[in-house]
């Protein structure tokens, strides 16, 4: 669950919709190579702001002019009118970040024209979000006839499945449709949780509790301080993510880490933390977390056939550690711990020790 085009210093709503598109190509070429840097060689796009952007980056990191890691390029994200990300008003000359459809016609030419361009991800915004005034995390704005259509068109043309879906509805539309990877999943109801179990063969979902921790403990000096955390509701948010995901891991349903990294709060490159949060909230062993952060993402991304294991004929992808992760998954938050950095059976970063250290 990747953003690289967020700029991590984003001091209001419709920023991406006020940069130029130049900045956010170079924005994105900038994070890839810091979640190099921190070890990470995979990504699932997770909404492109501007349709080219993060492909156009993709193909560089591909043709070995850019280091990065391996991108899945997704579209900006399919929402409805008023759904989420759907910042148009209409006193306003705004582009939204996104591409707004209404009924399954619009909804099979959004999917086209992204397959056109060249992605590899449509990202569908499902449900809303408790971040902005509305709609809210619990509100499905997509309807299923929208969503029946997206998915048919993706399915048919090779394309992989990504949701932000919050509300239980919208989670129960995404499983309904095959959805590969489900992102937060919060408010999960029984039915959901029942669905979730039945596909968890081919269904990834992540809690990016990441993001709930830092905007509830960690988000004061951008104005989210013990008040504004409390309208908000991210305590019972939190909670509710809690309870939904630690039943999904008791279910077995993989989880992979990540979840809007890339903002004020929480910059790209310190995903890892993620992967002490999924052991401190949610239940994992280290050993199962580090998974969430490594066989999994690969497994989603397609490539479990030949990434996420140290195999004779495997690729290398590796990180060299000083110490052992699966006893403190604390010592991935530190890049001077990664001693080595090996994309394609190639060093992107080799540390060797002092003599006589």
């Amino acid at each position: 669950h990747g953003h690289l085009p967020f700029p991590q210093n984003t001091t209001y709503m419709t920023q991406h919709e006020d940069t130029p598109i130049e900045e956010l190509v170079l924005t994105t070429v900038h994070n890839a190579r810091i979640m190099l840097d921190q070890g990470f060689t995979g990504v699932i796009g997770a909404g492109s702001p501007r349709l080219r952007v993060e492909l156009s980056v993709r193909n560089e990191i591909n043709a070995g002019r850019l280091p990065g890691p391996r991108m899945l390029a997704s579209c900006p994200t399919v929402t409805a009118t008023g759904g989420l990300n759907d910042t148009a008003q209409l006193h306003q000359g705004r582009s939204p970040c996104a591409m707004v459809i209404d009924g399954p016609i619009e909804a099979r030419r959004a999917v086209r024209t992204a397959f056109r361009e060249g992605v590899e991800v449509i990202k569908v915004n499902i449900s809303g979000d408790d971040l902005v005034i509305r709609p809210a995390g619990r509100v499905t704005t997509l309807a299923p006839d929208e969503v029946a259509s997206i998915a048919e068109t993706a399915h048919r043309l090779g394309l992989k499945l990504v949701a932000h879906a919050r509300s239980a509805e919208s989670i129960k539309l995404a499983l309904r449709n095959d959805f590969l990877l489900v992102h937060h999943a919060d408010f999960c109801d029984a039915e959901a949780l029942d669905m979730f179990e039945a596909r968890k063969a081919g269904v990834f979902t992540t809690p990016s509790i990441g993001f709930l921790h830092n905007l509830r403990y960690e988000a004061a000096a951008f104005g989210f301080g013990a008040a504004a955390v409390e309208a908000l509701g991210v305590p019972q948010h939190m909670d509710e993510n809690i309870r939904t995901h630690t039943e999904l891991r008791k279910r077995g349903v993989k989880a992979l880490i990540g979840g809007d990294y890339g903002l004020p709060w929480q910059h790209h490159g310190t995903n890892a933390r993620d992967i002490e949060h999924f052991t401190t909230y949610l239940g994992y062993s280290p050993v199962e977390a580090l998974r969430c952060a490594t066989r999994y993402g690969y497994e989603a991304m397609g490539l479990g056939h030949e990434l996420g294991l140290i195999r004779q004929g495997f690729l290398a992808d590796l990180i060299v550690v000083s110490g052992d992760p699966t006893a403190d998954v604390t010592l991935l938050q530190d890049a001077s711990n990664l001693r080595c950095i090996v994309k394609d059976g190639g060093f992107h970063k080799l540390a060797l020790p002092e003599i006589g250290a």
